[in-house]
């Protein structure tokens, strides 16, 4: 970490070297030049087929706080960064704080949303524009950090190192000593030669250019290097005290393209580097990733040779992105998010509808005006407003709200249904409460696993504080999202419910739900036509894109619409959506088991209320239906009864039995 004086830590870490600026090289390097960057790099920001690479981007970071009593680091890991647009972005940052950690929390939480809102480019590539958004990041988040550290009366600093990656192009940005070190081959889409390029420059008070600035801000530099005679680095986030002697919060920021040559970046604190040189770490690394090794356990074996074998006294915090190339004929800008939905009806039209022909041809009642009326407002309901509701909510809100959204489902489906007379409700019985007991248990259970992590009993890789858990939503209109979601919830526990009554009147499951694909393809048609003038956005031109299209037309829409509408005939409502919340065990679970993730006490909490709810209410409403059931013999046999007392007074004598 960087260090302050008088803190009792050693001034200079072993392997660095004070008289070289940042971006240097130790004596092993041999790099002649940087990649190339996007400024330079020739090409048109309009969309265009043409032949690209196409990458897949892996991440993970490990830390361990090594002869330190606490974690000052912080960082964040987001391939997936949050604010959606036909640009890729992944977020990375490591955050390397000094006298404290709550400047390295919060530069960790708020720098992405800021930049996010301060307009980093998601639709089309604007290098301008992304690198403005960054810079005004970066400065905002500064300045929050100073007022709260001011209210706070804490006085602590972090640098940083950022990577954003939006579509192929590569943005490097860093305050500090924090680093990263590309590893790029000398030929395309080779392994050999592999260079290290160092893609920062150290800011440190020590260094001519920044000794000037210091200086003429007012500050000093004195003889051990250190601004003000105390502080090591002349940029970083927070350093309440140090603001007004020339420590700043600016960035210098580099891009580059991604070309096939880059095959890894490694971010690191200055922990890291004070025992690798950039050359040395690359080639650590390579050797470990071509032995098969994980992202994960690599990150993780870099830090433990850091600090255990090459004896690293300080916080050491270490992020590995790799970049795997695959060829492909790729559109610039890809299908529209609205014109998605049409094309999955389509597919899914196609599957379903030859099948209902056939299959139901001879038990398909007769079609009237009212039913096709009632199929178009149940796909407006389940098709449209369900899957643009929810696509709304993505864009405005995270995806872990969605999710723990998703979870309110069977509530709110119990509710309608009780309402609605479609479910029977007997509090004052056993089943009555087992189904609403269940029903709390299961949502609760769900939301349990969605929000709530618990402590970790199991450790798959060195995941360490996952981005995946920073909340970068504050960019986004957190609000409208929510009433987005809301209505997804809605509409989906509504289609539930309000198909069980017409699929009494018209019991042919599989032409339903075809007509619901149609009345849902014709409406989305129409929005996608007056929302999506340009051809380029129709068009499909990836085998990913087709691949894509045709699990949700098949799958997504055709099998799982049909499998729901036959269970909410034989079942309920209620019945379909108790089963939600199990989709989180299962996604869960995936995780674990597919993607090495951690295994959390919360998520076995949920994963066993879940369990407990579904059996309770599958529990009652088999008990339900065995009540119902002596209920109606009961109701027959005393009918029974009365009518042969009926024959036997007025002298016809017992009722016959019918004896076949």
């Amino acid at each position: 970490m960087s260090q302050t004086a008088g803190s009792g830590d050693e001034v200079r870490k072993a392997g660095a070297n004070p008289k070289r600026g940042g971006g240097c090289f130790d004596g092993h390097d041999s790099v002649s030049k940087r990649p190339r960057t996007a400024d330079e790099a020739s090409g048109s920001d309009n969309a265009e087929v043409k032949k690209e690479k196409q990458f897949s981007i892996e991440a993970d970071a490990a830390e361990d706080k090594g002869s330190r009593h606490s974690m000052e680091d912080a960082w964040v890991v987001l391939l997936g960064a949050g604010s959606p647009g036909k640009l890729r972005c992944a977020h990375f940052a490591v955050y390397d704080g000094h006298g404290g950690r709550l400047s390295a929390e919060h530069a960790q939480k708020n720098l992405h949303s800021n930049v996010l809102s301060a307009g980093l480019p998601r639709e089309l590539m604007d290098v301008k524009a992304a690198k403005k958004a960054i810079l005004d990041g970066f400065k905002k988040t500064d300045e929050t950090l100073l007022q709260e550290s001011t209210s706070g009366g804490w006085q602590d600093g972090a640098t940083a190192v950022c990577v954003w990656v939006l579509g192929n192009t590569v943005f490097v940005a860093n305050i500090g000593d924090a680093k990263a070190v590309l590893a790029r081959s000398t030929v395309d889409d080779g392994e050999s030669h592999m260079k290290a390029i160092v893609l920062t420059r150290e800011h440190k008070a020590i260094y001519p250019q920044e000794r000037a600035r210091i200086q003429k801000a007012g500050g000093s530099v004195s003889s051990n290097g250190r601004l003000q005679g105390r502080l090591e680095v002349s940029r970083a986030f927070g350093d309440r005290q140090f603001k007004k002697v020339g420590v700043i919060a600016t960035p210098d920021i580099h891009s580059f393209n991604l070309t096939g040559r880059e095959h890894f970046i490694i971010l690191g604190c200055d922990g890291l580097w004070g025992v690798f040189g950039p050359s040395d770490a690359v080639e650590f690394v390579h050797k470990l990733l071509k032995e098969g090794l994980t992202v994960a356990a690599v990150s993780r074996r870099l830090v433990k040779e850091a600090v255990r074998e090459r004896r690293c006294k300080d916080n050491c915090t270490a992020i590995v992105i790799t970049f795997t190339a695959k060829q492909s004929l790729a559109l610039n800008i890809g299908v529209s998010k609205v014109v998605f939905p049409v094309y999955r009806n389509i597919i899914a039209l196609l599957f379903l509808g030859p099948a209902a022909y056939f299959l139901e041809k001879n038990e398909r009642p007769p079609l009237t005006f009212s039913l096709l009326v009632q199929f178009f407002l149940l796909a407006l309901l389940g098709i449209t407003a369900n899957q643009g509701f929810y696509f709304l909510g993505l864009y405005y809100a995270s995806p872990t709200f969605a999710s723990a959204m998703q979870n309110s489902v069977p509530a709110i489906t119990f509710l309608m249904a009780s309402v609605l007379r479609l479910e029977q409700v007997h509090i004052t019985r056993r089943d009555g409460l087992a189904k609403v007991a269940g029903t709390i248990a299961s949502v609760g259970g769900a939301t349990i696993m969605t929000l709530f992590q618990g402590p970790l009993l199991h450790q798959n890789q060195a995941r360490g504080n996952t981005g995946e858990e920073i909340d970068i939503t504050k960019s986004q209109n957190w609000t409208l999202g929510c009433v987005y979601l809301v209505g997804h919830c809605l509409s989906w526990a509504g289609w539930m419910v309000l198909q069980a009554p017409v699929l009494k009147k018209y019991p042919a499951k599989l032409t339903f739900t075809s007509f619901s694909c149609f009345f849902g393809l014709l409406q989305f048609l129409v929005i996608a036509a007056f929302m999506e003038t340009d051809f380029e956005h129709w068009k499909i031109q990836s085998a990913e894109e087709i691949l894509t299209i045709l699990y949700a037309g098949i799958v997504a829409s055709g099998v799982v619409i049909s499998i729901q509408t036959w269970c909410i005939h034989k079942g309920g409502p209620v019945f379909v959506a108790i089963f939600q919340p199990v989709q989180t065990v299962l996604v869960a679970a995936m995780a674990i088991i597919i993607f090495g993730d951690h295994l959390y006490s919360g998520r076995i909490l949920g994963a066993i209320l879940i369990t407990i709810g579904l059996y309770a209410v599958l529990w009652g409403k088999s008990r339900e239906k065995i009540l119902e059931d002596q209920e109606k013999q009961g109701t027959l046999t005393k009918h029974l009864l009365e009518d042969e007392k009926t024959s036997r007074e007025k002298g016809n004598g017992p009722l016959p039995l019918d004896i076949p």
